[in-house]
C-alpha cells in the first residue's frame, strides 16, 4: 500500500493516489484515497476511502468511505459511509450512519440512523433539518417571486 506521510510541514496542496498521513502539519487542501490526519490541520479535504481526525481540523470532508472525528473538528461533512465524532464537532453531516459521542456537537444531521450518545449535542436532526430546508426554500420562492413584480 502506497503511503505518503507529511511531518512538520506547511503546503499549499496535497493529491495523492494512495493513502496519506498528515501529522504536525498545515496543508491548503488536500486529495488521496484514506487520509489521517493527527495533531494537523487542511482546508479542504477529498478522500475515496476513509478519513481519520485525531486532535485536528480540516474544512469540508467529502469522501466514499467512513469519517472518524477525535478530539477534532471539520467543516461540512459528507459521507458515503458512516460517520463517528467523540469530543469534537462538525458543522453539519450528510452519511449513510452518524454516530455523535460524548462530548460532541453537530449544528446539522441528515441520516437514516442517527446515534446520539449522552453528553452530546446535536442542533437539527434529520428531521428537523428536513423541515428548516422546507420552509427556507418556501421563504426564498416567495422573496424571488415578490422580487419579479
Amino acid at each position: 500500500m502506497d503511503e505518503h506521510v507529511e511531518t512538520k510541514r506547511v503546503l499549499g496542496s496535497l493529491e495523492a493516489a494512495g493513502d496519506v498521513a498528515v501529522e504536525r502539519s498545515l496543508i491548503g487542501a488536500l486529495s488521496a484515497r484514506n487520509v489521517n490526519l493527527h495533531q494537523a490541520a487542511s482546508g479542504p479535504v477529498m478522500a475515496s476511502g476513509d478519513v481519520s481526525i485525531t486532535q485536528g481540523g480540516c474544512g469540508p470532508v467529502m469522501c466514499s468511505g467512513d469519517v472518524s472525528i477525535r478530539q477534532g473538528g471539520c467543516g461540512p461533512t459528507i459521507a458515503r459511509g458512516n460517520v463517528s465524532i467523540e469530543q469534537g464537532g462538525t458543522q453539519s453531516v450528510i452519511a449513510g450512519e452518524a454516530r455523535i459521542g460524548s462530548g460532541a456537537f453537530v449544528g446539522i444531521v441528515a441520516s437514516p440512523k442517527v446515534t446520539v450518545e449522552d453528553g452530546a449535542k446535536v442542533l437539527m436532526s434529520t428531521p428537523q433539518a428536513a423541515a428548516f430546508g422546507a420552509a427556507l426554500g418556501a421563504v426564498v420562492a416567495l422573496l424571488v417571486r415578490r422580487r419579479r413584480r
